[in-house]
């Protein structure tokens, strides 16, 4: 299955396009890879709109700066005087409420750009790459989607040729009112194989149907689910990776 063009998902989730046209229409109901990411664009899309001027109005403390220009290796010329709550910069001759409206205006286009650039590009990097890990290793590592700081391993176990399943072990999941389901996924994203729930601490060992062709599932994923009565993916993917056996 061709998958939708991440330019396309992104005038979708801007609302450039008043509404989907019918191929992609189609294609959304079909492909999960395709309809999850358009959510979680339109979720950033909103988040990003919902910013205001009023939400950085008030000034960081000066340790903020010093930790950024120290993190960074900015050097001490970037460091604000005290009691600045930002770094020296150049006098403006400018009154000075034009100066600040400038600041704020400023500060409000760089941190709506910086939200929806930086999930934009974790979607364009999730397109792109599997984190495929080696084929000499039974281990296989799960890599985190929407939740960054999640990361994981899955390892198959085999009895027989029908005698399987796989040890599912993630670390940095947070709390939730939900569970965390386990799936193998083929390689277009859109059929999926619900194997069961990892534990509250991030561990399970699940059996694997007989009858799957673990050819046609070769990914792992990990969704975050909440108790709706909707078993379905819930289109939120913790953790994604391959599964080598």
């Amino acid at each position: 299955m061709e998958h939708l063009l991440t330019a396309e998902l992104i005038d979708l989730a801007l609302g450039t396009d008043a509404r989907p046209s019918p191929r992609q229409h189609d294609h959304l109901d079909r492909c999960l890879e395709c309809s999850c990411e358009l959510s979680r664009l339109r979720e950033v899309v909103r988040a990003a709109r919902d910013v205001s001027t009023e939400d950085l109005l008030t000034a960081p403390p000066d340790r903020v700066w010093r930790s950024i220009a120290s993190e960074l290796h900015l050097g001490a010329h970037l460091q604000p005087p005290a009691g600045s709550g930002g770094p020296t910069t150049v006098p403006d001759e400018r009154p000075s409420r034009d100066r600040g409206l400038s600041r704020r205006s400023a500060l409000f286009c760089a941190a709506t750009g910086l939200a929806v650039a930086t999930l934009f590009g974790a979607v364009v990097t999730a397109r792109l790459t599997d984190g495929t890990p080696s084929a000499a290793s039974p281990v296989s590592r799960l890599a985190p989607l929407a939740v960054p700081e999640a990361a994981g391993t899955v390892r198959l176990v085999r009895g027989s040729a029908t005698d399987r399943e796989v040890m599912v072990t993630v670390a940095g999941l947070p709390p939730t009112d939900g569970y965390y389901e386990v799936w193998l996924m083929d390689q277009s994203h859109s059929r999926l194989v619900p194997l069961g729930a990892l534990r509250a601490d991030g561990t399970a060992t699940l059996p694997i149907p007989p009858q799957i062709d673990l050819s046609a599932y070769p990914l792992v994923d990990v969704s975050v689910q909440t108790y709706n009565g909707n078993p379905a993916h819930s289109c939120k993917s913790a953790v994604r990776g391959r599964l080598y056996g």
